[in-house]
C-alpha cells in the first residue's frame, strides 16, 4: 500500500513539473450593447495541426483566463458563443507568459455554431439557451471506451461505482439517444454498453417533464437528461456481449445479453448465471434492455457486492450469504407512426442464498445487561417472473399520456435453523431455543401507472390527471418447531412448539389525483388539487397444531384471527405561487379527511373518522430552497393485528387494534451552487421531520428472558438530517486530470423507549465525515479513493438507561493500469473497521482483489480476464449500531477468496448492413 501511495504522489508531481507556463486572459463583450458575454468558449488549439491543447468557459463577468500553454509554439484561439460570429486569433508565446488579449467584442449572427465552425474548431463545449453540449470529439477515449467512460471525462459529469449519474452536482433522470428514449427513463441504461466511439455530440439540459409535474421544485432538486447524438454513418446496428469464465472453490459465471436497434425499435435478450454474489450484467446492462422505464422501474434495490434487485426480479448477488442466480428474459420498444412507444418485456430470475449468521445484541437496563446471541443457518430459494407493458407519448401538441402496466409473481421457500440463547450478567444462561422454520410462499402482484398531462395555449395553465393501482396477495404457509429451556432459580424447564402459521394477506389500493394551475398574472398563479384514494386490505393468520397422526389439523383458535380494513382519504388542496426574478413562493393548504373501517374475526370493530388542516409553503431565492408540509400516515395492518406472532417463542410480536394515524410536520432547507467555469459544486441539505402519534413498540422482558413487544402511539418523535457536499475538477491539460471532495452526514433522532414500564425518551446523534478524491492521466493510469469515518453516540433522559457509542471506519481506493497496450491492471482495497466489536465478531477486514485483462481480436472485442478475489482471505460482512437500548452486531457469511478467468467478446455493429450474404454474429 505504501508502494502504491508512493507511486501516485510521484506521478502526481511529475506531471505537474512538465506543465506549461504560458497563459492568455480577456474580456469578452457583446459589439453593440457592451454588456459581457458569460459562458462563452475560449479554446486553445495547436495552429500546426489544430490538435486540442485546453479550453475554459468566461465568467458571468466575460472575462477568461487560460493557463497551462506552451511556450515558443503557435497556438490558437477560438472563442464561440451561440448566436454570435467566431472569435479567431493565431499567438506564439515567448518570454512573456502571460498575453493579454484585452477586450474581445462578439457580433450576432444568424448561422448556427457548427454552420460558421470548422469541424476541427468545434470547441469541446458550448452553451446554447438552457443547453450544454460536449463535442465527443475533444474528449479522447480508448478503443475500448463506452459511453459510461467518456462521461467520467466531462467537465461537472460525475459517474460512481454504481453508475449513478450527476451533471452539475445534478442528478440525471434518463438518457436519450437522438432524441428519442430507446434507453428509458432510469440513466443507467446503454452506459456500459455503447461505444463511445460511435457518439457525435453529448447534449445536457433541464428534465423538462418533471419541471411540469413539480413547478415549485427547488432548480438543484430538478434531474437533468442527457441526449446522445449519434454519429450520421449509425442510423441502425446491435449490440452486446456474451461472457463465460470459471474459478476455484467450483466458482462460475456465464451470460450473454444483445441489444438489436433500428430507428424506431429495439430489441433485446439477456441470460445469465453465476454463484458470485453478484448480478449477472451490471445495472446499465439491464436498464438497456429495451428501456427497463419503459414499462416502469417502481423499486430498485442494489448492495455494495454488486447484487441488484428490480421490480422484486432478481439480477443476482441480492440477500445475505452466498448467493447463486440464474435468470433471463426478453425486453421490447417500438415507436409507432403515430409516434408513441410501446414496450413489452418478460423476466424470469432464480436465486439461493446459503446463510450463515452470527448476531450479538447486547441490552442495558440500570445495572443489567442482558445478552442475546444468535445463529442462524438458511437456504432461501426464490422463482421471479414478471411481465410488464408501457405506452408513451403525445395526444396532441399540447398533452401527453403515459400508461404502464405490471404483472408479477413469485414462489419462495426457507429453511432455517436458529439456535438463540440468552444471558445476563446475574443469573448467567436464563434460556436457550433451537428453532426450525420451514416456509413456503406465494406472491403475485398487479399495478399500472396512468398520467394525463395538458398544457394550453394560455402559457402556464396545466392541468393533470394520475392514476395508480395496485393490488397485492401474499401467502405464507410456515412450520414452526421450536424446543424452549428455561434455567430460573435453579431449575430447569423444557416445552416445545410445533405449529404450522397460514398467512394470508390481500392489499388493493386505487389513486385518482387532479391538479390545475392557473395563471393569473405575470407574478402569480393559482394552484388547485384533489386526490382520493382507496385502500382495501385483507389479513388472515390461522394457526394449526399437530394431530396425533402427525398432521398439522387441529385449529389453535387463540392464535387464529383474520382483520379486514377498508379506508378512504380524500384531499382537497388551494394554493397561490408568485414569482419575482430570482425570487418564488407558494402557500398551500391542504384539507384531508380519512375513513378508516377495521373489522376482526373474534374481535370488536374499529371505526375511526378524522379530518386534518394541513399547510405547505414552498421557497425558492436563487440556489436556496426552504419547504414545509404536514401529512398523515395511517398504521401499518401489520401492526394492528392483534393476533400474536409466536413463529420465535422467545421474542413474540402482537399488534395494537387502536392505533391512531400518525402527523408529521416536516421542514426542508436546499442549498446549491454550481460554477461551471471554475468546475466546482457545492451542496448543502437539511430536514426535520416532528412526529405526534408516530409508532414505536413497547417491550416487556420476564425473568425467563422472554420478550413480548407491540406498537403504541407516542408524542415527541423527532429526525434531524444534515449533509455537505462540495466537489472540484483540476484539468492541467487535455491528458491529465484530478478531483477531489469531501463532506460529511449529521443524523440526529429523538424517540420514546418503553420497556418493563419503564419510559425515556432517547437520543442519538451519528456524524460521518468522508474525503474523495481521484486522478487520470491519460486513461491509462486511474486511481480514486474514498474515506469515511462514522461516530454514534445515543443518550437517555432516564438515568435507568445507560448512555452507548459506537464508532466506525471505512476506506476503499483503487488504481487502474492500462499499459502497455492491450494489458489492463486493476487493483483495489477496501477496509473496514468496527471498534469494541462482541467476542467472536471480527472487527477489521481488509478486502483487497487484484485482477490482470488481457484485450485482443479485431477492434478489442475480446477480454480475456484473470482475477484474484479476497487476497488475503480476510472477507467478511460485519455491522454494528445501535437501537433502542441495545447495541447489535452482526456478522454474516460472504464470498471468500477465490481465482477465477473469464472471457468476454463485445459485440458491436454499427455500420449500414450489407444486402444478401450471410450475417455472422461473431467474426474474430
Amino acid at each position: 500500500m505504501r508502494k502504491l501511495v508512493a507511486f501516485t504522489t510521484l506521478l502526481f508531481f511529475s506531471v505537474l513539473q512538465v506543465q506549461a507556463q504560458g497563459s492568455i486572459k480577456g474580456k469578452i463583450i457583446d459589439s453593440a450593447s457592451k454588456a459581457p458575454l458569460s459562458l462563452a468558449t475560449v479554446t486553445v488549439f495547436k495552429a500546426a495541426d489544430t490538435a486540442l491543447i485546453t479550453y475554459r468557459i468566461s465568467t458571468p463577468d466575460g472575462e477568461f483566463k487560460v493557463n497551462g500553454l506552451p511556450l515558443n509554439s503557435a497556438c490558437r484561439v477560438v472563442i464561440s458563443y451561440s448566436g454570435y460570429d467566431v472569435f479567431r486569433r493565431v499567438f506564439t508565446l515567448t518570454g512573456n507568459d502571460l498575453l493579454d488579449m484585452g477586450t474581445i467584442t462578439m457580433a450576432p449572427s444568424s448561422g448556427t455554431l457548427d454552420e460558421v465552425l470548422v469541424v476541427a474548431e468545434r470547441p469541446p463545449v458550448s452553451i446554447r439557451k438552457d443547453t450544454i453540449e460536449f463535442n465527443a470529439a475533444s474528449f479522447k477515449t480508448l478503443p475500448t471506451a463506452l459511453v459510461e467512460d467518456m462521461l467520467k471525462k466531462l467537465p461537472g459529469v460525475q459517474v460512481d461505482a454504481d453508475g449513478n449519474i450527476t451533471a452539475n452536482g445534478k442528478k440525471v433522470n434518463r438518457i436519450m439517444v437522438d432524441g428519442k428514449e430507446f434507453f428509458g427513463n432510469d440513466p443507467k441504461m446503454a452506459t456500459r454498453n455503447l461505444p463511445a466511439n460511435v457518439i457525435d455530440k453529448i447534449q445536457l439540459t433541464e428534465d423538462k417533464e418533471e419541471r411540469e409535474l413539480n413547478p415549485d421544485k427547488a432548480a438543484g432538486e430538478i434531474g437533468q437528461v442527457i441526449n446522445l447524438k449519434l454519429k450520421k454513418a449509425i442510423k441502425k446496428g446491435w449490440f452486446g456481449k456474451a461472457y463465460a469464465g470459471g474459478g476455484t472453490d467450483d466458482r462460475y459465471e456465464a451470460g450473454t445479453i444483445l441489444n438489436l436497434f433500428r430507428d424506431t425499435m429495439q430489441a433485446s435478450l439477456i441470460g445469465f448465471s453465476n454463484n458470485l454474489n453478484r448480478s449477472g450484467f451490471g445495472v446499465n446492462d439491464i436498464q438497456s434492455l429495451g428501456g427497463f422505464g419503459r414499462s416502469g422501474i417502481n423499486m430498485m434495490m442494489m448492495n455494495s457486492t454488486g447484487g441488484i434487485n428490480i421490480n422484486g426480479i432478481s439480477f443476482g448477488g441480492m440477500g445475505e450469504g452466498i448467493n447463486t442466480s440464474t435468470g433471463g428474459g426478453f425486453n421490447m420498444n417500438h415507436v409507432l407512426k403515430n409516434g408513441f412507444t410501446l414496450n413489452s418485456q418478460y423476466f424470469y430470475g432464480q436465486s439461493r442464498n446459503d446463510i450463515a449468521e452470527l448476531n450479538n445484541r447486547q441490552q442495558f437496563l440500570t445495572d443489567t445487561v442482558l445478552d442475546t446471541r444468535t445463529r442462524r443457518d438458511e437456504v432461501l430459494k426464490s422463482y421471479n417472473h414478471r411481465v410488464g407493458f408501457g405506452l408513451k407519448g403525445k395526444i396532441d401538441s399540447l398533452t401527453r399520456l403515459e400508461f404502464k402496466p405490471t404483472l408479477s409473481f413469485a414462489d419462495r421457500t426457507s429453511d432455517r435453523l436458529t439456535d438463540f440463547r440468552n444471558t445476563n450478567n446475574y443469573d448467567g444462561l436464563l434460556n436457550a431455543s433451537l428453532n426450525k422454520q420451514d416456509l413456503t410462499g406465494k406472491d403475485l402482484n398487479y399495478d399500472h401507472n396512468l398520467l394525463i398531462f395538458k398544457n394550453f395555449r394560455k402559457a402556464g395553465r396545466t392541468l393533470n390527471f394520475t392514476n395508480t393501482v395496485n393490488y397485492g396477495r401474499i401467502d405464507n404457509d410456515q412450520v414452526n418447531d421450536v424446543v424452549n429451556t428455561f434455567y430460573v432459580n435453579g431449575t430447569t424447564t423444557a416445552n416445545r412448539v410445533n405449529q404450522l402459521r397460514d398467512r394470508g394477506q390481500k392489499n388493493f389500493t386505487t389513486n385518482l389525483n387532479a391538479n390545475y394551475n392557473e395563471p393569473l398574472s405575470k407574478a402569480t398563479s393559482l394552484r388547485l388539487g384533489y386526490a382520493a384514494t382507496y385502500y382495501k386490505n385483507d389479513d388472515l393468520v390461522a394457526t394449526f397444531n399437530q394431530d396425533a397422526a402427525g398432521k398439522y389439523t387441529q385449529p389453535n383458535l387463540s392464535l387464529t384471527n383474520e382483520l379486514k380494513r377498508t379506508s378512504w382519504r380524500n384531499t382537497a388542496s388551494a394554493g397561490i405561487n408568485w414569482k419575482r426574478k430570482a425570487f418564488s413562493a407558494t402557500a398551500t393548504a391542504y384539507l384531508q379527511f380519512l375513513d378508516i373501517n377495521n373489522e376482526f374475526y373474534n374481535s370488536p370493530k374499529v371505526k375511526q373518522k378524522y379530518s386534518y388542516l394541513l399547510p405547505g409553503l414552498s421557497i425558492n431565492w436563487k440556489e436556496l430552497n426552504f419547504s414545509y408540509n404536514g401529512s398523515v400516515s395511517p398504521p401499518n395492518i401489520t401492526d394492528l393485528q392483534p393476533t400474536p406472532d409466536n413463529t420465535n417463542p422467545l421474542f413474540i410480536a402482537q399488534g395494537n387494534p387502536n392505533l391512531q394515524p400518525a402527523v408529521t410536520h416536516s421542514m426542508n432547507l436546499h442549498y446549491f451552487k454550481n460554477v461551471p467555469a471554475k468546475t466546482l459544486f457545492v451542496s448543502a441539505y437539511m430536514y426535520a421531520n416532528f412526529r405526534n402519534n408516530a409508532i414505536t413498540r413497547s417491550r416487556t422482558i420476564s425473568p425467563n428472558g422472554v420478550q413480548v413487544s407491540a406498537p403504541i402511539n407516542i408524542d415527541g418523535n423527532q429526525d434531524l438530517y444534515n449533509n455537505f457536499n462540495i466537489n472540484k475538477q483540476y484539468k492541467f491539460n487535455k491528458n491529465f486530470q484530478v478531483s477531489f471532495g469531501g463532506g460529511y452526514n449529521i443524523n440526529y433522532s429523538r424517540n420514546y423507549l418503553v420497556i418493563n414500564s419503564l419510559k425515556s425518551y432517547v437520543k442519538t446523534f451519528d456524524i460521518g465525515p468522508s474525503a474523495n478524491g481521484s486522478l487520470n492521466w491519460k486513461d491509462l493510469i486511474e486511481w480514486n479513493f474514498r474515506y469515511n469515518i462514522g461516530f454514534n453516540r445515543t443518550t437517555y433522559e432516564s438515568k435507568t438507561f445507560n448512555n452507548l457509542k459506537t464508532n466506525r471506519h471505512n476506506g476503499n481506493t483503487e488504481l487502474v493500469v492500462r499499459l502497455p497496450k492491450h494489458f489492463v491492471w486493476e487493483t483495489s482495497l477496501n477496509y473496514v473497521k468496527n471498534p469494541l466489536t462482541a467476542p467472536g465478531v471480527q472487527n477489521e477486514i481488509y478486502l483487497w482483489n487484484a485482477a490482470l485483462t488481457l484485450v485482443f481480436l479485431k477492434d478489442d472485442k475480446g477480454q480475456l480476464k484473470f482475477a484474484a478475489y479476497d487476497l488475503m482471505n480476510n472477507n467478511v460482512s460485519v455491522y454494528r449500531y445501535t437501537n433502542e437500548n441495545s447495541i447489535i452486531d452482526r456478522q454474516i457469511n460472504i464470498l471468500q477468496r477465490y481465482f477465477m478467468a473469464t472471457f468476454t467478446y463485445n459485440i458491436r455493429n454499427f455500420k449500414t448492413a450489407k444486402v444478401g450474404g450471410t450475417q455472422r454474429l461473431f467474426m474474430f
